[in-house]
């Protein structure tokens, strides 16, 4: 009786989650063919080269990722630069 209500209960959550369609790019062929996420203990592997429908904050996250890895790239490029600008001692 107890696993039944529980099992209402998820019922009911997954069908209020929003899922939203989100696609992973395939990247190099050395990596990984998933993509693996984990939000609040919960644990996704996504096929990259795909795409997947996911919950909605899921894809907010990866999308967060993606913008956070983007702006390294660009700091880091920049960081490059200085370090190559001649020093005045």
């Amino acid at each position: 009786m107890a696993q039944e209500k529980t099992q209402e209960k998820v019922t009911k959550v997954a069908e209020k989650e929003e899922r939203v369609e989100i696609y992973i790019e395939k990247g190099d062929s050395r990596d990984d063919p998933n993509f693996f996420v984990s939000v609040n203990g919960k644990n996704y592997v996504l096929p990259k080269g795909e795409t997947s429908l996911v919950p909605k904050h899921i894809a907010d996250e990866i999308k967060r990722s993606r913008k956070a890895a983007a702006k390294l790239d660009r700091r880091r490029a920049q960081i490059k630069e200085l370090s190559k600008a001649p020093t005045n001692m």
